[in-house]
């Protein structure tokens, strides 16, 4: 059964991003984007099945999260190479609260962090946070999630 067609989760933002965001290695393939990859044979450094991969690519493609872009190397055949679009970047937040959570509460065996910096102070890292509306940090145990209705507007 589809998740997205029970009631409760129909109008469920978290629902519907999962949708997308919640198939196997969708995240991964994010995550390799940002990174800078954009071939195909670089997305399979992350183990990915071929069949799995080619689906995959076409699925955030076809989700706005990619662009498919095609590019030739001298002396090759025409190929495609995947880049973020515009929905692809506002996942960052997503990635980096996932990053932070896993650094903060699951052991690391081995390898180097991952961290966000800014290009505006060179190198000078940068964190997530809940803001409100004048700019000013609230602590995470002042924030709850609250159901807002939505009305109907005259277009509809």
């Amino acid at each position: 059964m589809d998740p997205l067609s029970l009631p409760a989760n129909q109008s469920c933002p978290i629902a519907r991003s999962l949708a997308v965001l919640g198939q196997k290695w969708n995240l991964l393939l994010l995550r390799e984007a940002f990174f800078g990859r954009t071939k195909y044979a670089e997305f399979q450094r992350i183990g990915v099945p071929s069949g799995t991969l080619g689906a995959r690519l076409d699925a955030l493609v076809d989700a706005g999260l990619l662009e498919r872009r095609a590019y030739q190397e001298k002396g090759e055949r025409t190929r495609d190479e995947y880049v973020l679009a515009e929905a692809g970047r506002d996942v960052m937040p997503v990635l980096a609260a996932l990053i932070q959570w896993g650094e903060t509460h699951l052991p690391k065996e081995r390898g180097a962090d991952v961290t966000y910096t800014t290009t505006t102070i060179e190198g000078s890292p940068v964190r997530l946070e809940f803001v409100d509306d004048r700019g000013t940090a609230v602590s995470r145990d002042a924030v709850i999630i609250a159901r807002q209705a939505r009305t109907a507007t005259a277009s509809g």
